[in-house]
């Protein structure tokens, strides 16, 4: 059964009724704007329904939220998610989070914090893991629906692989006592097991992606319509050629005359040179519609490097054109794309995080152009001390001076409150360091910026 129970703790109680209407929404357009106005959001007016709504379960402080997953895990109904307020009286988040991880390891938890003190270094020292979220107020009420659409989802694919692993262990343990003919299901539950692990390491792209393939499907969908309509017309002529041919066989001479008008006018009237004429110009542009959508399933597996999570080779300009035609959706409306690609060997590295790294400069790029401008991307070996240097610049806002040392700093935006984590540049920081390599940037306000990714061809295999 799918679980979408999701536990909120916090000690105001706006801002629980705020996470109610956001998650499981009354369609009331007072409630609505009071909501909104409790997330730093304009008031909307009446907002549609969500589409999909949670069981929720409220806490006013860290103890009464510990106390609720107890409950659950006893009545074996755990909560998929928790958000967490950061600053409560009594036991703060992180000690919350602490507490409530040592009764159900299992559940995703999200930090909700105002407050720039608190750093994820700290709150990983308390709590002891590092897979923990983070979100800023104020936020979105995209963001929190967003999460908890995420976290859900995967909480429910991880128990869908435990249960397939458990299954192959006892497929394993009864191994020795079995037929071989067993083997074929042991292969089963293990293909089961390794999609479902997969399918839980997927990220989050699908909007862009789908609009993406949803326009040559489209016009492949038009066209295989007009294709249909064709080929009824081509029907009902080639059956006046079959009655023309019955008759020239059975020497009918009287019905010839009158069948070669009607075919005639069938041609005539279903313009069928026109119909042969068009239907290859319509498969050709079919053909090319699949090309398309193979080129993206394609670009994207290059990408999510599903079937590469372990350190290897990869070639980076691959990687960054993969990248490109995955957020070609988010691009192609503000920037034009100067690539100016050297030839570079291939370096062993993390390839999806790398990807990561690449598309949140990217992403980062494209925002802080406001309406149109240009992308350059370019790589080079530098030999001498056996690097590579890939540079991503943008004609966009720039950066002030004054806050240039903040920008990989853990919560530090420059965007709109609400609009971003502050997370992205951050973690590329950590991933490009990781690798022993480094990232800087060159700005100047008003003029754009470039960011420098210096990764070594032979990175040590020391990232976690």
């Amino acid at each position: 059964m799918t679980n979408n129970r999701i536990l909120i703790v916090d000690d105001d109680p706006g801002v629980r009724e705020s996470y109610e209407e956001t998650l499981s929404p009354d369609p009331s357009p007072d409630i609505m704007d009071r909501g909104a106005s409790l997330f730093g959001e304009p008031k909307q007016g009446k907002e549609p329904k969500s589409k999909k709504n949670y069981e929720l379960f409220l806490a006013e402080n860290g103890e009464q939220g510990v106390e609720h997953v107890r409950l659950a895990v006893e009545h074996k109904k755990p909560f998929a998610a928790a958000f967490i307020d950061m600053k409560m009286p009594g036991i703060d988040g992180a000690e919350t989070s602490k507490r409530i991880w040592k009764t159900d390891p299992n559940i995703k938890i999200v930090i909700v914090t105002a407050y720039s003190e608190h750093t994820p270094d700290d709150i990983i020292r308390v709590t002891g893991r590092d897979d923990i979220f983070y979100l800023r107020k104020p936020f979105n009420p995209e963001e929190i629906r967003q999460f908890a659409r995420a976290f859900t989802n995967q909480w429910n694919l991880e128990r869908e692989k435990e249960l397939l692993t458990s299954k192959l262990e006892k497929a394993n343990m009864e191994l020795d006592d079995m037929n071989k003919n067993l083997r074929h299901k042991v292969e089963e539950q293990t293909t089961r097991l390794i999609q479902s692990e997969k399918m839980a390491s997927l990220g989050v792209l699908a909007a862009g992606v789908a609009h993406e393939i949803n326009n040559p499907i489209s016009f492949i969908r038009g066209n295989m319509s007009a294709i249909k309509k064709y080929s009824m017309r081509m029907a009902a002529l080639f059956e006046k050629y079959n009655q023309l041919e019955a008759c020239l066989i059975s020497g009918k001479k009287d019905s010839i005359k009158t069948l070669i008008q009607e075919i005639g006018g069938l041609k005539s009237e279903h313009k069928i040179d026109f119909i042969l004429e068009d239907m290859v110009d319509l498969a050709e542009e079919s053909l090319e519609g699949t090309t398309r959508v193979h080129d993206i399933v394609q670009d994207l597996k290059i990408f999510s490097r599903v079937d590469e999570a372990d350190f290897k080779n990869i070639d980076l300009n691959e990687t960054l054109d993969a990248t490109l035609n995955i957020l070609r959706n988010e691009l192609k409306y503000k920037a034009e794309i100067i690539k100016d690609y050297g030839d570079i060997p291939g370096i062993k590295c993390f390839p999806r995080k790398i990807s990561q790294v690449f598309m949140n400069i990217l992403m980062n790029a494209a925002q802080s152009i406001e309406e149109s401008g240009t992308i350059r991307i370019a790589t080079r070996y530098m030999e001498d001390d056996e690097r590579v240097e890939i540079s991503i610049s943008d004609t966009g806002r720039g950066i002030p001076r004054e806050i240039i040392s903040k920008i990989f700093d853990p919560f530090f935006t420059t965007k709109p409150e609400g609009q971003g984590t502050g997370l992205g540049l951050s973690l590329s920081f950590d991933i490009v360091r990781a690798h022993s390599g480094e990232i800087r940037i060159e700005t100047e306000e008003g003029k754009g910026s470039t960011f420098i990714i210096m990764l070594p061809f032979n990175t040590p295999h020391s990232l976690n």
